[in-house]
């Protein structure tokens, strides 16, 4: 027996045999949970504390725990945005004990409930690192049309950037910096346990051609009316039990479920205006003395607004202007006649329906969206369905579903820093008066940005099944199976019009079609278990044990053909000339296992301590399993009887924590693969090889080792908050391109673990 087992073995005996000896004379607790003045807190958690017993609040704020054993227990009332209160509460054989909560708003959030790698839910308090947390409902009066939106300004060190101002773009979040040169430095997300396509570059999330920076984005995806809450852990130190995708931090988003008690129906609608308001430069033609370096006397020259940007300080050949005689200026980003934009608009319509029993709820939401672009080529189309379930069979298993469908057709203009598109044209125009006219300003007919098409269009279902079984009072059992599937098109078009031809070097002057096909899933499947026993009178003790299994499959099929038959200009079947085609196959697999002990003294001092080992196809055929530890410790010192009572300190909680997280290499960065080839050999035609891809043996994750401090206060009866976290970030065996020589008839370059990241704030 391996090491590993036998610490395995130890560890659950240690954990479960105390639970199989214990009482099973069971009672029951129940009560209800509200806010001062009386009004009941839907979706507040009442926990058993030491044990794995919890249970929700309805409609009505009311909340019923079963099979509790007989003896005396701390039960705990927690929901975001409030203080958690604790209760000691003694149970007897065949009765009901009867806990009522009154919970005060609180600016300091220890007392929500995080989800964990696990499957199971922790509170805040007990978690050693920095967790941002965004409820929904403390948001629902702000402008917010997008996931991506949500997390903007409301979590400390997770950056928000958008991509471009044009409808449909998506937005780039950073979590405390980047930590890779090579690899992507987005989050990774996960939606109710499902790992979802989260690429916010390359062929996972961009479209197939440039469009001058401009990005879609799969996190706005999501309706934002369907989210509940998301949870952002902002590093190593909070993710290490994610393994190897974990190091850019990671984004938890939970979706709204239904709640015992009447059926609620809600409603929404949106629409509002789009406006240009970006202030363009004005164009400038001059005629003057153009000095150089070489040449300060130089005669009569044209003086556009690059030179004018320049100065007119002598650099080489091309300076600026000086002596100017004569100026014209002009903009036909901003004239009206010439102007591209229009006043965009925007609508959104949606309905949701929830409720349910205490032995079954339900949600369903759909909504449509759709908004025109200050640009004529710029329109969004979407439908979106959301359907969740819970049931509970019998006392001990609940299980529950959530589906989630999309549809998009999204059209995104030739803009932004697209080297043919409407801006670039226009800042780069002339305004020499002949110029204006034949070309309304514009460095090229404008009509030819308006005829490029560029398009993406895709459906996307993501759907799981999960189930938390509780057969004994100290034992949980979890586990989850979800997919994550769209298929997406892109399509390029440049109409048949000669005049387009010399834009691209004079080819395809009858237009062209390049088109992307792509079939993309995430199959994400979880497993653990996990046990609670006192050990003593105020110690508590957590074991959990677990595996994971992620599958990620990219497929892709291009084709492109040119000389468009007129009359057929969106299809490749009316292409006639240079047709080519290729396909691309990706896999990526990861087997994973985890181990995570906590022990809690008297519900106020937390240890933790985790290991989550993996093993991934993008490694290295030297490269064995991976190992990520962590450590976390919490305390809750204000609850201490020797703190200090003050009036105007009314909480704190010290923690500190340590972990280590990694990012895979790309799937076939490690592989050697090998291409037929023609040779000559002795005046005749040999059959031979050549490296594809020369590979590399020995090549590792990325790893990013992290440790922060910290500490959360609250004053004035937790009105004002205090968070304060300084956090230390290394990343090790950064990959690096390098270059290779060319004698070895392969590509000019493979990754090696080479670099080093530095992230401290």
């Amino acid at each position: 027996m391996s090491k590993l087992r036998l610490l395995l073995v130890i560890l659950l005996v240690g954990a479960f045999t105390p639970g199989i000896l214990a009482a099973q004379a069971r009672g029951t607790i129940a009560g209800r949970v509200t806010a001062q003045g009386g009004n009941p807190l839907v979706g507040a958690t009442v926990t058993v504390v030491g044990t794995s017993l919890r249970g929700v609040t309805s409609q009505t704020g009311e909340y019923r725990i079963a099979g509790v054993p007989v003896g005396s227990y701390d039960v705990s009332a927690s929901i975001l945005g409030y203080a958690p209160v604790t209760q000691r509460m003694s149970i007897a054989s065949g009765q009901t004990a009867t806990a009522n909560f009154t919970l005060t708003a609180s600016a300091l959030e220890i007392g929500g409930l995080v989800v964990t790698a696990t499957g199971r839910e922790q509170r805040q308090r007990e978690i050693g690192s920095s967790v941002g947390v965004v409820n929904t409902s403390e948001v629902q009066l702000a402008p917010v049309t997008s996931a991506s939106q949500l997390l903007q300004g409301r979590v400390a060190g997770a950056v928000v950037l958008q991509s471009s101002g044009t409808t449909g773009s998506g937005a780039r979040v950073r979590i405390r910096g980047n930590n890779s040169m090579s690899l992507s430095n987005a989050p990774l997300i996960i939606i109710d346990g499902v790992r979802v396509e989260s690429a916010e570059t390359g062929a996972g999330s961009a479209l197939g051609f440039g469009v001058g920076g401009q990005t879609p984005s799969r996190l706005n995806d999501i309706n934002p009316e369907d989210i509940e809450s998301m949870e952002v852990l902002k590093g190593p130190a909070a993710a290490a039990l994610y393994g190897t995708a974990a190091a850019n931090g990671v984004i938890q988003i939970t979706t709204k479920r239904g709640r015992a008690g009447r059926t609620e129906f809600r409603a929404w609608s949106e629409y509002g205006r789009l406006d240009q308001t970006t202030e363009f430069p004005v164009n400038t033609y001059a005629l003057g003395n153009t000095v150089t370096a070489t040449n300060p006397n130089r005669g009569v020259d044209r003086c556009d607004i690059v030179r004018l940007a320049i100065g007119s300080k002598p650099t080489g050949t091309q300076v600026g202007c000086t002596g100017i005689t004569q100026t014209y200026t002009f903009s036909p980003l901003t004239n009206s006649a010439t102007s591209p934009f229009q006043d965009g608009n925007r609508n959104n319509t949606g309905a949701s329906v929830s409720g349910g029993s205490e032995a079954a709820t339900y949600y369903l939401s759909g909504d449509y969206e759709k908004e025109n672009g200050v640009l004529p080529q710029n329109h969004l189309n979407r439908i979106r369905v959301q359907a969740n379930t819970t049931g509970r069979v019998g006392s001990k298993l609940n299980i529950g579903s959530n589906i989630a469908y999309l549809t998009n057709r999204l059209q995104i203009p030739q803009s932004d820093n697209a080297s043919f598109g409407i801006f670039p044209m226009g800042l780069y125009g002339s305004a020499l008066p002949s110029f204006v006219e034949s070309q309304q300003g514009y460095q090229s007919d404008p009509q030819f940005a308006y005829d490029w098409l560029t398009y993406q269009r895709y459906s996307r279902i993501t759907g799981s099944l999960r189930g938390d079984y509780r057969p004994l009072s100290w034992l949980s059992m979890n586990g989850n199976v979800g997919l994550d599937r769209y298929a997406r098109e892109d399509l390029n078009r440049v109409p048949r019009v000669s005049a387009y031809g010399p834009a691209f070097g004079g080819v395809y002057t009858n237009g062209w079609i390049q088109n992307y096909g792509h079939d993309i899933y995430d199959l994400t499947s979880n497993g653990s278990a996990t046990g609670t026993f006192n050990v003593g009178q105020d110690l508590v003790s957590t074991t959990s044990v677990g595996t994971q299994y992620i599958r990620e499959n990219f497929h892709r099929i291009y084709a492109f053909g040119a000389t468009l038959t007129p009359g057929i200009e969106t299809s490749l079947a009316g292409a006639s000339t240079d047709f080519s085609a290729g396909e691309d196959n990706t896999l990526n697999a990861t087997v994973s296992a985890y181990l995570q002990q906590q022990f809690a003294w008297r519900d106020r001092v937390f240890l933790n301590a985790a290991v989550r080992g993996d093993q991934n196809t993008s490694f290295g055929n030297n490269i064995g399993w991976i190992w990520y530890p962590s450590f976390s410790g919490s305390w809750v010192i204000s609850e201490e009887p020797f703190f200090p009572h003050v009036n105007a300190l009314s909480n704190l909680r010290l923690r500190a924590a340590y972990g280590q997280a990694g990012l895979r290499p790309g799937a076939s960065d490690a592989i050697q693969a090998y291409g037929a080839q023609v040779a000559t050999f002795s005046g005749a035609d040999q059959p031979a090889i050549i490296f594809n891809l020369i590979g590399n043996p020995d090549l590792k994750p990325e790893r990013s080792t992290e440790y922060e401090l910290g500490f959360e206060s609250g004053f004035v009866d937790n009105r004002v908050g205090l968070e304060l976290t300084y956090f230390n970030k290394k990343s090790i065996n950064a990959l690096v391109s390098k270059p290779l020589p060319l004698s070895l008839g392969s590509a000019g370059s493979r990754f090696e673990n080479l670099g080093r990241v530095d992230n401290r704030g």
